[in-house]
């Protein structure tokens, strides 16, 4: 009964998670992103579908668990910003902060229930250093990483280190690997090698499923 419950308020939420995307997406940049009426409500049902199938393919993995609910957050707020980074190529710092922070929230109430402080702080320990790492290539190749696609990396971190030093050097890996076949793909079919290209979508892409994985 409980789990058809809240199934039932994951479905009926995630219907609101598109259009709720799409508007926070175009708060954030201030930016129009799609003006015809009908590719407004096209990107708003994808967006809701798309979360609602990773949930349960989250739920097959987690159950009905804190990590769970962590990983609807992180596939609800992963549609908006791949959809932000694609029509405008930016990462909203609002976005992926509101993506950490959700994140932190359900792994936050495990640790409490558990007792496993130490999954938590290797977890935040991880978003950290990653982010300082991310944040220091930045600095040295300003021209080849923007600002968003570095806080992404910590968010990305955050949620790949609740798995444990496997969990993390497995999904940084496949996230790379995933982005760097977009970019050479990029780069070959546009003969320059220095083509920018919206890297949210591979970075998000490759975790997910390295999560889904372990």
């Amino acid at each position: 009964m409980w789990t058809t419950l809240i199934w039932f308020g994951i479905i009926a939420g995630s219907v609101a998670v598109g259009p709720a995307m799409l508007c926070a997406a175009e708060r954030t940049t201030r930016t129009l992103l799609l003006a015809p009426t009908r590719a407004r409500f096209a990107a708003a049902i994808s967006i809701s579908t798309i979360t609602v199938l990773l949930s349960w393919l989250g739920w097959r993995s987690f159950g009905m668990t804190p990590t769970w609910l962590a990983w609807c957050w992180a596939a609800a707020l992963s549609c908006g910003l791949v959809l932000t980074d694609i029509r405008c190529q930016r990462l909203p710092f609002p976005l992926v902060t509101a993506l950490a922070a959700g994140l932190i929230a359900p792994m936050l109430g495990a640790a409490l229930i558990d007792g496993d402080w130490s999954r938590f702080r290797f977890a935040c320990v991880a978003g950290a250093t990653v982010f300082t790492i991310a944040v220091l290539v930045q600095l040295c190749a300003p021209t080849h990483t923007g600002g968003g696609d570095t806080a992404l990396y910590g968010a990305i971190a955050l949620f790949l280190g609740w798995f444990g030093w496997a969990g993390l050097m497995r999904g940084l890996l496949m996230a790379s690997i995933l982005t760097g076949v977009v970019a050479l793909l990029i780069g070959v079919s546009s003969r320059s090698m220095n083509s920018r290209f919206p890297a949210g979508p591979s970075l998000l892409a490759g975790a997910l499923l390295s999560i889904l994985l372990t």
